[in-house]
């Protein structure tokens, strides 16, 4: 410690912009290295950790998929209402698993008003359980709501803000489907749907746009049996429909799920039935998933490519420091040397010196990106598409980041501090001296 003061005291006297600039460069490389491996952190989190968070999330249809990732169903489906439970029960992993029907509507009326609605759903209890919804007014879908096929819906918190001002004053509001109008009476003043209306009984937490894209979640949801007529056969239309539902697998990769899956419901119902697993949508596999989760990728490896480059360049200037000191202390490193000193003892105060030039240079680079990291991180947010505003709210410096940002500024200024430590304890001691 007493040699390093000495040596940067020695500098500071001779050339006190040069150290100050050196120590400024390796700060600035420092906190944007922090500063882009934060970023990457972040949009990784808000990207693949969570739509692998809660496990490999994956829809099964009886039917064949096509070239362009679309799926075409096989009807009447060549599996009944148990496939469900026969799949939950075959998988090794937790399982969770929930029929799904896609709606004969595309908009709504309510309040006198006709909406477009982005997704409908028909499903069950375990749909809530398998995109972890969570309930934030009324109660939730229960196993009588689907056995009694009730005219009941469930709509995200986005929905009841846009349509009835808060998730509170949407309970118990009604929803209309289209449908076409029985008239009767004379001039046909009496009229009555055909599709009954649905009452809101409960909102759920809006899904972020990642997973509600990726995955088509619905923002209104509803027992998939309110869609049979009354009068018909239950049991028959049950079977019917039953031909797509959503898998939750924890613990295994998408491969692994993915055969797991067909293996059990071929085994069961015969290994000529057409069965098709995809991640995706309840249309079919989603390319958004798979074009976000690539620029998630390329953008991740570029700015932390650039943070580490900024960094390399700026701890040049302990290089060039260390080459100084090398080259003025020629007699006094022979001397040690000629008194028995090793080399490797020569090369540890080198590194000493430059890796306390770096710690420095790190700390205040560690202080700079703390001060930056809102404002920065926040500008960022643009240019990460839909996931903005979340990228925006969770914009911080990462722990995981400080301590890597610290180790690679150590390292590579260590590093370039060793290679004029290597060339000064070169060649023949008392032959430096005669020179010196």
């Amino acid at each position: 410690m007493k040699k390093f003061v000495t040596m940067l005291l020695r500098h500071w006297s001779k050339a006190p912009v040069k150290v100050a600039l050196t120590i400024l460069s390796v700060a600035l490389g420092t906190g944007i290295l922090i500063l882009s491996f934060s970023a990457s952190a972040i949009l990784k989190e808000q990207v693949s950790d969570r739509m692998d968070r809660n496990g490999t999330i994956l829809y099964v249809s009886n039917g064949v998929q096509g070239a362009d990732g679309s799926i075409e169903q096989t009807r009447p489906s060549e599996w009944d209402s148990t496939a469900i439970d026969t799949l939950v029960s075959g998988m090794q992993n937790p399982t969770i698993a929930a029929l799904v029907s896609t709606p004969p509507f595309t908009e709504i009326a309510t309040n006198g008003k006709s909406w477009q609605l982005r997704s409908a759903v028909g499903t069950d209890p375990n749909y809530f359980e398998v995109f972890s919804l969570e309930l934030t007014a009324g109660v939730p879908m229960s196993a009588g709501d689907v056995a009694g096929g009730l005219k009941k819906v469930w709509i995200s918190e986005t929905m009841a803000d846009l349509l009835y001002g808060s998730a509170e004053s949407a309970i118990g509001q009604r929803i209309q489907p289209p449908g076409m109008m029985f008239r009767r009476g004379p001039g046909e003043a009496q009229q009555q749907a055909i599709i009954p209306s649905y009452s809101v009984v409960g909102v759920f937490a809006s899904p972020a746009a990642v997973l509600r894209r990726s995955y088509g979640i619905g923002d209104l949801l509803f027992p998939y049996t309110a869609l049979i007529p009354a009068g018909m056969n239950a049991s028959f239309v049950k079977n019917m429909m039953s031909g797509l539902f959503i898998v939750k697998v924890e613990g295994a990769s998408t491969a692994k799920a993915g055969s797991s899956i067909r293996q059990i419901l071929s085994t069961e119902y015969g290994e000529d039935i057409d069965i098709a697993v995809w991640e995706g949508t309840s249309r079919g596999v989603s390319e958004y998933m798979s074009e976000l989760r690539q620029a998630v990728s390329i953008f991740t490896i570029a700015v932390n490519i650039l943070g580490i480059v900024l960094l390399v360049i700026s701890s040049l200037g302990i290089f060039s420091i260390m080459v100084v000191e090398a080259l003025g202390k020629r007699r006094d490193i022979a001397l040690e040397r000629a008194i028995g000193a090793s080399q490797g003892v020569v090369v540890r105060e080198f590194w000493s010196w430059s890796t306390s030039l770096s710690c420095i240079g790190a700390v205040l680079g560690i202080v700079l990106a703390l001060v930056l990291a809102k404002p920065v991180l926040g500008s960022l947010a643009p240019l990460v598409g839909e996931v903005g505003d979340d990228f925006a709210k969770a914009a911080g410096i990462q722990l995981g980041a400080i301590f890597a940002g610290l180790a690679l500024a150590l390292g590579c200024g260590g590093l370039l501090g060793l290679l004029p430590a290597f060339s000064a304890v070169k060649g023949n001691i008392s032959e430096t001296l005669r020179e010196v």
